[in-house]
C-alpha cells in the first residue's frame, strides 16, 4: 500500500479503538452487562491482560491501541454515565437487548480467536463446564438477594474492586452486584458529576483488583490457550443469556427482537469494520 494511503488509514483505526472504548465504558455501567465480556467482544481483553501482566512487552505491541482504548472507556464511563441513567429510566429493557446483540453479533469472532491455536478435547469440556458454573452463579446473584452497603469510602472502595472483578473475570457484572448492595444509584451520581469522594476511592479498588488478579489470568492465557479461550467463551455465552430481562413489562417481543437483531447486524458490521482497517493498516 502506497505510504500515504498507508498513513490516512490509521486515524481511522484509532477512531475504531476509541469507539470501542466508548462502548465498553458505557456498556459496563449498564446492570447486567460486564465490561469484561464487551472487552472479549472487542478483542481487547487478551491485550489488556498483557499489558498488566508484562507491561514493557504488551506497550511494544499494543501501546497505542491502548491508551487510544483506555481514553474511549473514560469517555464512555464517566461522560455517559449521565445518558446511561436516563436511557435506564426511560427503557432498560431495550437497552439492555442491544446490548446483547451486540455481544451474540461477535461470537463468530470470539470462536475463530479460541480456536486459533487448536481445540483439544479439553477445551471444549472447559468451555462446557465454564457455561454451566456461570449460569450457576449468575442464576444465585438474580434471586432476591438484597444488602445494604453504606455508600461511604469504604462502600465506594468496595465499587472500584467490583469494577475491577467484572474487567478481569468477562461476564461478570459489577453494576447488577451494585444494584444488590444498594451503591449503584450513588455511585453513578458520583460518576456523573465527577464527585472526587467517589471516583477516588473507586479507583484505588479498581487498580488493587486489576494488578493483583491480572498477572495470574496472563500467566493462564500462556499456559493454557485453548482451555482458557474456551472457558471465557462459555462464560461469554452464559452471561448472554443470564442478562436477558426476565420482566419484560410492555414492551413487546418484536420490539425486542428488532433490538437484538438490529445489535447483532451492528456489531458485525462493525466487527468487520475494524478488521478490515487493522488489515489495511498492517501492509
Amino acid at each position: 500500500m502506497d505510504l500515504e494511503v498507508k498513513n490516512k488509514q490509521k486515524p481511522l483505526l484509532w477512531i475504531v479503538w476509541f469507539l470501542e472504548g466508548i462502548f465498553v465504558g458505557f456498556g459496563a455501567i449498564l446492570p447486567g452487562i460486564s465490561g469484561g465480556t464487551l472487552c472479549v467482544a472487542f478483542g481487547m481483553y487478551r491485550p489488556i491482560i498483557e499489558a498488566l501482566s508484562d507491561l514493557k512487552h504488551a506497550l511494544k505491541n499494543y501501546g497505542l491501541m491502548l491508551f487510544i482504548f483506555a481514553l474511549g472507556v473514560g469517555a464512555g464511563f464517566v461522560g455517559l454515565s449521565g445518558l446511561a441513567a436516563m436511557l435506564l429510566e426511560q427503557n432498560t429493557v431495550l437497552v439492555t437487548c442491544v446490548f446483547i446483540g451486540f455481544i451474540i453479533g461477535t461470537y463468530p469472532e470470539l470462536w475463530q480467536d479460541a480456536g486459533s491455536q487448536g481445540r483439544s478435547k479439553k477445551s471444549y469440556i472447559g468451555m462446557v463446564v465454564a457455561f454451566i458454573v456461570m449460569l450457576g452463579v449468575l442464576s444465585l446473584l438474580k434471586t432476591n438477594l438484597s444488602i445494604s452497603i453504606a455508600p461511604n469510602f469504604a462502600g465506594y472502595f468496595l465499587c472500584g474492586l467490583l469494577w475491577g472483578l467484572s474487567f478481569i473475570v468477562p461476564g461478570l457484572s459489577s453494576s447488577s452486584l451494585l444494584l444488590f448492595f444498594g451503591l449503584y444509584q450513588p455511585m453513578l451520581h458520583g460518576i456523573s458529576t465527577l464527585d472526587f469522594s467517589v471516583l477516588i476511592p473507586m479507583g484505588i479498588g479498581l487498580v488493587l483488583c486489576v494488578l493483583l488478579l491480572s498477572k495470574v489470568v496472563g500467566l493462564l492465557y500462556k499456559k493454557q490457550f485453548s482451555l482458557v479461550s474456551h472457558c471465557v467463551l462459555g462464560i461469554v455465552v452464559a452471561t448472554t443469556i443470564m442478562i436477558f430481562p426476565s420482566d419484560i413489562g410492555s414492551v413487546s417481543i418484536a420490539l425486542i427482537i428488532v433490538c437484538v437483531v438490529g445489535g447483532a447486524i451492528a456489531s458485525i458490521g462493525f466487527t468487520k469494520l475494524c478488521n478490515h482497517l487493522k488489515e489495511k493498516s498492517e501492509r
